[in-house]
C-alpha cells in the first residue's frame, strides 16, 4: 500500500494547472526542442571532456 502526505493531490492539482496555463502564454517548449537542447549539451560535454583528458599528462 502506497501512503500520501495530505494535500498532496491538492499539491498536485497546483502544479499541473500552473504548467498547462505556462504553456498556454507560450512560456514552454516542445518536447522535441527540449531533447534536442539536451542532446546537445550532452555533445558538448562529452567533446569538452575528451579535449580535457587528451591535455592532462598522466606519469
Amino acid at each position: 500500500m502506497i501512503f500520501k502526505e495530505p494535500g498532496y493531490d491538492e499539491f498536485l492539482a497546483k502544479k499541473i494547472a500552473k504548467g498547462r496555463a505556462e504553456l498556454e502564454a507560450g512560456k514552454g517548449i516542445p518536447l522535441e526542442e527540449a531533447k534536442a537542447r539536451v542532446q546537445a549539451t550532452i555533445e558538448k560535454t562529452v567533446k569538452e571532456l575528451d579535449e580535457f583528458e587528451r591535455s592532462v599528462v598522466y606519469a
